[in-house]
């Protein structure tokens, strides 16, 4: 039976985690090994595991369950959890849409086509525009092309305070 919950890679060290309650979870294991291990050998599948657990364990508080499912990850002789955090994916998805709104604002302002930026940052334009779309998020690296090519000063901002 497949797992309800689904868990993807997102480097050699990290899944990325989307529970059928709505939680979505990045976890860290040690090393690369767990990695490397399933793409040499077919049956060792980390993230079809990390995906049974959640579904066995986790009903919606991390900080509870996140203990027993790196126990049952050593028990049964796959690793352990180096880290977790939780985050909120429609304040990600809404961060992503107001970057790409200011980038796209940015480049109107200073009569710039999508294309002309794009060659001057050094990036895909295609990506570009998913950027601008909000599609994509743009790390720091490619935010630093865009905002050279734009003549525009990348600052960093304090957090709000509550």
């Amino acid at each position: 039976m497949e797992p309800k919950t689904k868990v993807r890679w997102v480097d050699e060290k990290r899944v990325y985690v989307e529970t059928p309650q709505g939680d979505d979870f990045i976890v860290g294991f040690p090393d690369e090994s767990l990695y490397r291990c399933q793409k040499q050998a077919s049956w060792f599948q980390v993230d079809k595991f990390v995906a049974s657990l959640f579904d066995k364990y986790y009903e919606g508080d991390a900080s509870v369950i996140m203990g027993e499912i790196n126990r049952q990850m050593l028990i049964n002789h796959v690793g352990s959890i180096f880290s977790y955090y939780s985050f909120d994916k429609e304040s990600v998805s809404k961060e992503r849409v107001r970057i790409g709104q200011r980038i796209r604002e940015l480049r109107e302002a200073k009569g710039m086509d999508a294309k002309h930026l794009a060659f001057y940052a050094d990036i895909d334009a295609a990506n570009l525009c998913r950027i601008e779309s909000g599609k994509y998020s743009v790390g720091l690296d490619i935010l630093t092309k865009i905002g050279y090519a734009l003549g525009m000063e990348i600052d960093f901002v304090e957090p709000k305070h509550q």
